[in-house]
């Protein structure tokens, strides 16, 4: 029996097995030009949905705006129509050593947004699939990008806890400083919340974003180079879903 989504609009037969989770929509567009007969499926709030093949297998790739409460109500609605697989392919601002460019694997979040308690107890971590992620990583690899591998501090408040304007209750500099000293090499506001909403419905979740602002600064990537990784990063995410994928089929299916 068919299931049709509350906001996305889509049904069971419209979505793959695996899904790319992005923020600007524009992405989405991007990904059905770089997929085989791509469709697009919903465009209603700004959602927009399209799903086409790759290297053999069906992904769908779903936007979902900024902010981590949107982005799990498109990873639950995909998750009831059958997607197993999710990959959240973003951009996320720098920490530590962490330079602009490169591409960010996350091996765990920080849960500093309010989100994935709906999901789980914030005792629960917040890590990634692990076979994913090695899949991630073997595909960042072989294109040979510029790679870091490590912690993400996850957040709601854009302007009081990543992006510093004088109006949070500290330095988001202080902050960045703590976050650096421990390990973490990347903030974003999403990645915390999929991993534990992943883990709460069943389903496989990794996260790999383009490190496109310097966290210290609020330098950006110049826009060509910019657009030009984004690309890069919608490969690479497609080349490690459709390797995670094959490897699941069993033999002779």
């Amino acid at each position: 029996m068919s299931t049709t989504a509350w906001y996305l609009r889509c049904s069971s037969e419209d979505v793959g097995e695996s899904a790319v989770l992005v923020g600007d929509r524009g992405r989405v567009h991007l990904a059905a030009e770089i997929m085989d007969d791509a469709v697009l499926l919903n465009e209603d709030r700004g959602l927009t949905t399209a799903t086409g093949w790759y290297a053999g297998q069906r992904i769908t790739v779903s936007a979902f705006g900024m902010g981590a409460p949107i982005a799990a109500v498109v990873m639950h609605e995909l998750s009831q129509l059958g997607v197993t697989r999710f990959l959240r392919l973003g951009t996320v601002m720098t920490v530590g050593d962490t330079k602009l460019g490169s591409f960010v694997v996350a091996h765990g979040a920080v849960r500093g947004e309010s989100t994935s308690a709906s999901y789980l107890p914030v005792e629960f971590p917040a890590v990634p699939d692990f076979a994913l992620t090695r899949e991630i990583e073997s595909a960042l690899a072989e294109a040979e990008l510029p790679a870091v591998s490590g912690l993400y501090a996850t957040y709601d408040g854009f302007y009081t806890d990543m992006f510093d304007t004088g109006f949070g209750a500290r330095p988001v500099a202080d902050r960045y400083a703590d976050l650096a000293r421990v390990g973490v090499v990347a903030t974003d506001m999403e990645t915390s919340a999929l991993l534990v909403a992943a883990r709460a419905l069943g389903v496989q979740a990794g996260s790999l974003c383009l490190a496109s602002v310097a966290g210290a600064t609020n330098e950006k990537m110049p826009l060509p180079e910019r657009v030009e990784a984004e690309g890069q990063l919608l490969r690479v995410g497609f080349t490690a879903l459709a390797a995670a994928a094959s490897r699941a089929t069993p033999v002779g299916v």
